[in-house]
Order: structure tokens, then C-alpha cells, then sequence
């Protein structure tokens, strides 16, 4: 999975959702968000890691909460 950090995401996310993989979103080198491809099959075991992680990101981070990033 590639990991782009959001400034990145701004500038290139054309090219970025081009390249057809999953892209993981990242703030101050945290995940705040992934981006899977309409067409790839999703792992659900992974997609449940995902959002375990980012819950566990937020509960860290008491600058923000998740809302920030939806």
C-alpha cells in the first residue's frame, strides 16, 4: 500500500487514484484515512485493521477527532 501524506494527496490525487492501489493517507506521518480502488477486491481482514488503526490514531491524537478527516 502506498503512503501519501495529505499535502501530496491534494496536489497529485488524479495521479495517485490512477495508479489503481490502495493509498494510505497520512498526517504528520500518522494514517488518518485509506483509499481503496473501486475495482480492487477488498480484504475485509485488512479493512478491519484499517479502521482499528485509525480509531487507535484518533484516541492518541487530542488535537482532533475523526470528524476532521470525513
Amino acid at each position: 500500500m502506498r503512503s501519501v501524506g495529505i499535502f501530496e494527496v491534494k496536489t497529485k490525487l488524479s495521479e495517485l487514484l490512477r495508479l489503481g492501489e490502495p493509498i494510505e493517507i497520512t498526517s504528520h506521518r500518522k494514517r488518518v484515512a485509506v483509499i481503496y480502488p473501486d475495482h480492487t477486491p477488498l480484504d475485509l481482514a485488512q479493512v478491519k485493521r484499517d479502521i482499528k488503526a485509525l480509531n487507535k490514531a484518533d484516541k492518541q491524537d487530542d488535537a482532533t477527532d475523526m470528524g476532521d478527516y470525513l
